[in-house]
């Protein structure tokens, strides 16, 4: 199983690595990890079966507000983006030309 990172997930993820450094940076090392933790569970379970509201499948990083959204084609899993629970999700389409 091969995954890859799209370069907006990366930019998602330092972003929400930033606003939670601005309150604590025990709590941007937790989003973190549990980002990292939820990603191996989605390899390892090979993408899983929650479709978010959005129509692509997903995972989210409770306590925080985050949903991981990829895409499996093939043998290879795309992460397409981070995304804040209250974003509108469209713009994901745009991303999934581009994984």
């Amino acid at each position: 199983m091969k995954a890859v990172f799209s370069t907006q997930f990366k930019v998602d993820l330092l972003a929400a690595e930033a606003k939670y450094c601005e309150i604590s940076d025990r709590l941007a090392g937790e989003l973190r990890e549990r980002i990292a933790g939820q990603a191996r569970e989605i390899i390892r379970w090979r993408g899983g079966d929650h479709v978010g509201p959005h129509g692509f499948p997903c995972r989210s990083t409770k306590p925080f507000p985050f949903f991981i959204c990829h895409e499996m084609r093939n043998e290879t899993i795309y992460f397409l983006g981070l995304v804040h629970e209250r974003r509108h999700p469209d713009f994901l389409k745009d991303r999934r030309k581009g994984a």
